[in-house]
């Protein structure tokens, strides 16, 4: 369970609400216990937050859902995460992996990446959140 705290531990939303890094594997554990009618579809602006900075506005993305498949910026183009009810991924043509992972009930994403050789895989810590504008 992730909300349950370990020993005065923060729990995983406490982590999300905070912007404070999370892993790629705790927040795919998370986005599998999300009741499917409370996932929420990854589309629309937002704005990004770094765990380096939480209260800096890092800036803002649109991001458009369309044929199965989401545009998160005008160059990039990520499929469903068949490992990740919700979640989002790519690798683009240097080898570079990206997951977009929903990380709350209001539809906010943390974003992943790394190179796929780099071989962090669910210890990967989120570089940054998106949090739903509208």
């Amino acid at each position: 369970d992730m909300s349950a705290p370990l020993s005065g531990a923060p729990t995983f939303e406490q982590l999300v609400r905070e912007k404070a890094p999370v892993t790629l594997g705790d927040a795919r554990a998370y986005a599998a216990d999300l009741p499917p009618e409370k996932r929420r579809c990854a589309c629309g602006c937002y704005a990004c937050r770094s765990p380096s900075c939480p209260a800096c506005c890092s800036g803002a993305t649109c991001l458009l859902n369309f044929g199965g498949c989401l545009m998160y910026n005008p160059f990039m183009c990520a499929c469903p995460d068949g490992d990740t009810p919700g979640g989002w991924t790519c690798t683009d043509m240097k080898g570079i992996m990206y997951f977009l992972v929903p990380v709350d009930e209001k539809g906010t994403l943390a974003f992943f990446s790394e190179h796929a050789l780099q071989g962090h895989g669910d210890t990967l810590k989120a570089s940054c959140y998106c949090t739903k504008l509208c």
